[in-house]
């Protein structure tokens, strides 16, 4: 396998399944994506979309039913897992109970029959970059969970594998273990510069991981862009609903001048940006919670009346139920005191507005 590749390809990459009484359905759809090497790519979506099993054709652990997969000129989707070499790393650690913690993480490197001294040298590399120095001889039993995870990338790095695959790992972790190892995550990538497939259905994680973000839906990819793209230019509504869009209203288009279209309903008149072609008739704006603003701003454009129906409590900021006189319901985050039957104006500025048409 060529370590030195300069790309992997995917294209038109899908995987079937047929099962008993049902009719078959596509898990993934035509995938086509061209990885740079060194890139950190992240599979985002929501449970089912077939990220995951993306990520397992990838791997080998699955067969494609149609498409390819070349590492630069070499096609290597026929090949079987071990003739790839890629480094995985697995939701559930996967780590051998009975092994201490460097007989898993030396097993591939045993496997492939290496010398003993370049096992060692290699093992003591990786336990002092992942920050493992004295758990050595430790079972998995004997480590915290975020230790076992680090265990697991140290397994799946130590073999200098082209390409690391790492599936939902740390969704078994509690918030505080998330957060400090995604940045051993994000160090780790930075010091080997390994190119790296992350699936995850989470936005924060993809956000602050990722070099560029592969959204997923219903097994079809939707968007592929930088973070800053998809986080602020969601390429449809699904995306944008996807990403933390919570307010969507569906309105009359009254104008479109370019990119702005002005929109009404019986209690709202909006302006927004248009993100893609509408036809006449009705579309969507969608705007994010935290882009809404909750001021004295009656009469002013893009404002809307509200009435507050509840206030959750979030420690810097509270998230406020609200709704139009027509029933129209907005979720704002909002510092200050609100009490539930206030009567408010919100207002959202015109380029945070996204207009879709019609799903």
């Amino acid at each position: 396998m060529n370590r030195d590749f300069r790309q992997i390809r995917l294209e038109g990459v899908t995987r079937r399944f047929s099962d008993a009484g049902r009719a078959a359905f596509n898990a993934v759809s035509g995938l086509t994506l061209t990885i740079e090497r060194g890139e950190f790519i992240a599979l985002l979506g929501p449970s089912g979309c077939g990220k995951s099993t993306a990520l397992n054709l990838v791997a080998g652990l699955l067969p494609l039913s149609d498409g390819s997969i070349w590492l630069d000129d070499e096609r290597i989707d026929a090949l079987p897992p071990e003739k790839r070499g890629f480094g995985m790393v697995f939701q559930n650690y996967a780590l051998f109970p009975h092994m201490s913690v460097v007989r898993n993480i030396d097993f591939g490197l045993r496997m492939r029959g290496m010398p003993a001294a370049e096992i060692r040298r290699r093992v003591a590399d990786v336990l002092k970059m992942v920050q493992l120095i004295g758990q050595e001889n430790k079972l998995p039993g004997q480590l915290s969970g975020g230790q076992q995870q680090r265990v697991a990338i140290a397994r799946a790095i130590v073999i200098q594998p082209p390409l690391v695959l790492m599936d939902e790992p740390l969704s078994n972790l509690d918030a505080k273990l998330r957060l400090e190892t995604r940045s051993e995550i994000r160090r780790i990538h930075r010091d080997l510069a390994r190119t790296t497939i992350y699936v995850t259905h989470d936005q924060e994680e993809a956000l602050s991981l990722a070099d560029r973000i592969i959204v997923m839906i219903d097994g079809v990819v939707q968007q592929i862009g930088t973070p800053q793209e998809v986080y602020s230019q969601p390429a449809n509504l699904a995306v944008a609903t996807f990403m933390g869009y919570r307010n969507l209203l569906e309105l009359d288009v009254e104008r479109s001048d370019g990119e702005r279209v002005t929109l009404t309903g019986p209690d709202v008149r909006l302006t927004g940006t248009r993100k893609l072609p509408l036809p006449d008739g009705r579309a969507w704006v969608a705007m994010r919670p935290e882009e809404m603003m909750v001021g004295d701003g009656a009469g002013s454009a893009n404002t809307i009346a509200v009435r507050v129906d509840a206030v959750e409590y979030c420690g810097r900021d509270s998230l406020l139920d609200l709704r139009t006189a027509s029933g129209h319901r907005l979720h704002v985050r909002a510092t200050g005191d609100y009490a539930a039957g206030t009567q408010v104006h919100v207002h959202v500025p015109v380029e945070r507005a996204l207009v879709y048409p019609q799903a």
